[in-house]
């Protein structure tokens, strides 16, 4: 049987219906306070969504790149969704060379920018996120050959963003607050929750606890832990 699909939104996206329209979908949505982005989609996937008016005004004050900025800190996959006519509101503002610029800098993190006609377009892009996110989660983990690394830096940062949801952003993260990978493995889980995030915790110290092939033995998977 497959599991619903399960999506975490920030209570304050309540008001643009979006939440409701998810579970109509069947969507199991966890209202929460999120500290950053408005969506935590499955595979750690942060989406932010604001409206083409809502993107020009953040643009103008600092916001923008600020709330860029602080999901990057935590996350590797931010998605931004824009509803409604962005140039068209661009091009009424006077807007339009700050707006083209703002979107090739966003490209250029790394930040994936979608258009949609609305919340009901939203809605639906969402779902579909998280079915082929948690569809790739599911697959067997390809196995690849060492980098050819130098320094003990980048061995560091290699090792510690192996672990289930934590990219080269995070392993930085986590390094500047432990100082050492030994120090990281020996962290309690309470410790770990306040740096990484309740969820990436637990499956984190799944991995570190658990005997070698005990989840092949009782037909486990990690998810099964968080």
């Amino acid at each position: 049987m497959q599991r619903a699909l399960r999506i975490y939104a920030d209570y304050r996206e309540e008001q643009s219906g979006i939440p409701a329209l998810l579970e109509k979908m069947g969507v199991i949505v966890i209202r929460e306070n999120l500290s950053v982005g408005d969506y935590l989609l499955p595979g750690d996937v942060v989406v932010e969504r604001k409206t083409a008016e809502d993107y020009i005004n953040s643009l103008h004050d600092g916001r923008l790149f600020d709330q860029v900025r602080r999901v990057l800190e935590v996350y590797d996959n931010l998605l931004l969704i824009v509803e409604g006519d962005l140039e068209r509101e661009a091009r009424l503002r006077g807007r339009e060379k700050h707006v083209t610029s703002s979107i090739a800098s966003l490209l250029l993190e790394s930040v994936k920018v979608v258009s949609s006609s609305g919340p009901r377009y939203t809605a639906h892009l969402l779902e579909a996120l998280a079915k082929k996110s948690s569809e790739t989660r599911g697959k067997r983990v390809v196995i690849h050959r060492k980098p050819k690394l130098e320094s003990t830096r980048e061995w560091q940062i290699y090792v510690i963003s192996s672990f289930p949801g934590v990219g080269e952003k995070m392993a930085e993260k986590i390094l500047e607050h432990y100082k050492t990978v030994e120090a990281f493995c020996l962290s309690s889980i309470s410790e770990l929750q306040r740096v990484v995030g309740e969820k990436r915790a637990e499956r984190i110290k799944t991995i570190l606890k658990a005997r070698y092939g005990e989840e092949e033995k009782r037909g486990r998977s990690l998810d099964d832990y968080s």
